[in-house]
């Protein structure tokens, strides 16, 4: 398949960004830049949670804030969390990234040996056995001598090791315990022995570590608690500075199905471990030209090209975009339907296809009423015209006249506005005062019959033909 033909479902690789910001249609740079100024005035250790819905690209945000960062000089460590939750205790993942990193900076690298020592001690108290770091950690800190023995042997040799500590677990297990108690003191002294380690280390640093943690909200739910609360107490060191990625509306419901909290007290718990919360800023309705390019780069992608057949299209799916308020991800996953269902060469019919597509449980609740389902959709399309188009309209008017430009009367006006989006469903809707309402849709009815969605002359025949044909 050659690149020309191979579909493009406009991913973008986050792993290696070469540019911060690059393609920020949202203007979230300006937040990057908020941030970065924040965390370097802090004197002191803090846990930052970013909240934003699924789909909104908090990712796609700290992803391109890590390499502003690094480009500011920063040591910045990305965790993605859901990939990590199959260990038993977040302690040794966060560990093992911090230590990684710090062995990478000249002014740390010489106490990183006592800082993987100090782990050690500190992890061995919070794991039950041996075997069973031995079998879930897998290779995450070999390479730093964390383990010891048992993993270095290798895979093959594994099972063996196991199978021969098996017959002493129930000794190891009364040892354990028996340890605990006499050595609760000594664990205490080496936690503060650890953290002020930490602590020291990182002080050497030019600027705070900071340590993004992504994917919170996806995890197992007794990771993502245990996750918190490890680095709440373990890693609240002046210069370290978490940033906790999630859908904070989920992870209250981890929280409150974890302790049986209600939403007051899973709020409360939960801002015992977070210092402060940021909000991805929303896409504004008045940011128009910046959907409007985003939305025409999804259909470019999947081979729909700006042309006059899909022009109109790509308007009206920018415009019940913004009114839907719908996240990133669902709207691509609705282009994507498009790109699926899309066979006519017409524009007014692909307009017709897309709208249906945002509102597909119109065909259902107007089955078998096709005048009702014409009088909503023209109801709804004049609401989209009044908010979007009249108020970018004037905006634009606006600007025109303030720089000089040419004075349009107000059917200019209109007629460029319809223009600038290419709708001819809006455009007709728009001088619906002067055309039946039946005549509006008259293009969707032939046209349907053209390419057999249409069921004959009933009147809940094309109602039914579409449902049938997008398999609702």
């Amino acid at each position: 398949m050659t690149d020309q033909i191979q579909l493009n479902w406009n991913r973008t690789n986050l792993d290696n960004i070469e540019t911060a910001w690059e393609g920020d249609l949202w203007g979230r740079e300006r937040l990057g830049i908020q941030l970065t100024n924040y965390v370097d005035r802090l004197q002191c250790g803090a846990v930052l949670a970013l909240d934003a819905r699924w789909g909104e690209g908090k990712t796609w945000f700290v992803r391109h804030w890590q390499k502003h960062l690094e480009d500011e000089n920063h040591n910045v460590i990305y965790l993605d969390a859901f990939a990590n939750d199959y260990l038993d205790d977040p302690f040794l993942v966060v560990t093992s990234e911090i230590t990684n990193t710090l062995s990478k900076d000249k002014k740390t690298k010489s106490k990183v040996k006592k800082l993987i020592d100090l782990s050690a001690s500190v992890g061995t108290a919070l794991l039950p056995s041996l075997p069973k770091i031995a079998l879930t950690l897998g290779l995450h800190l070999v390479g730093a001598g964390f383990l010891g023995g048992i993993l270095q042997q290798g895979y093959e040799n594994a099972q063996d090791e196991v199978d021969k500590l098996s017959d002493e677990t129930s000794d190891r297990i009364k040892e354990s315990i028996q340890e605990k108690i006499a050595g609760h003191e000594a664990e205490k002294k080496t936690l503060e022995a650890f953290k002020k380690h930490l602590a020291q280390t990182v002080e050497k640093l030019d600027k705070p570590l900071v340590f993004i943690i992504d994917e919170l909200d996806r995890c197992r739910p007794d990771f993502a608690i245990r996750l918190i609360e490890r680095i709440k107490h373990f890693f609240d060191i002046p210069r370290i500075v978490f940033v906790l990625v999630m859908d904070k509306k989920q992870f209250l419901k981890v929280v409150c199905h974890n302790y049986g909290y209600d939403e007051k007290l899973g709020e409360e718990y939960l801002d015992k471990f977070v210092d402060f919360s940021i909000n991805l800023p929303k896409v504004k309705n008045y940011e128009m030209d910046e959907a409007h390019k985003y939305v025409g780069n999804i259909f470019f992608s999947l081979g729909l090209d700006n042309s006059d057949l899909y022009n109109g299209a790509i308007g009206l799916t920018t415009l019940l975009y913004l009114k839907s308020k719908i996240t990133k991800r669902k709207l691509s996953k609705i282009v994507n339907e498009f790109s699926l269902f899309t066979k006519f060469n017409t524009s007014y019919l692909n307009e017709f296809l897309i709208y249906i597509l945002f509102n597909k449980k119109l065909i259902s609740n107007y089955k078998e009423d096709l005048e009702g389902f014409f009088d909503h959709i023209i109801k709804d399309l004049l609401e989209i015209v009044e908010k979007y188009l009249w108020h970018y309209k004037y905006d634009v008017y606006e600007h025109m006249v303030g720089e000089g430009g040419q004075e349009l009367n107000e059917n200019e006006l209109n007629e460029w506005c319809f223009l600038q989006y290419n709708s001819q469903l809006l455009k007709e809707i728009n001088y619906i005062n002067t055309v039946d309402k039946k005549n509006i849709f008259d293009h969707v009815i032939m046209r349907s019959v053209k390419y057999n969605l249409d069921a004959g002359d009933s009147k809940i025949g094309l109602l039914e033909s579409w449902e049938n044909y997008l398999n609702l």
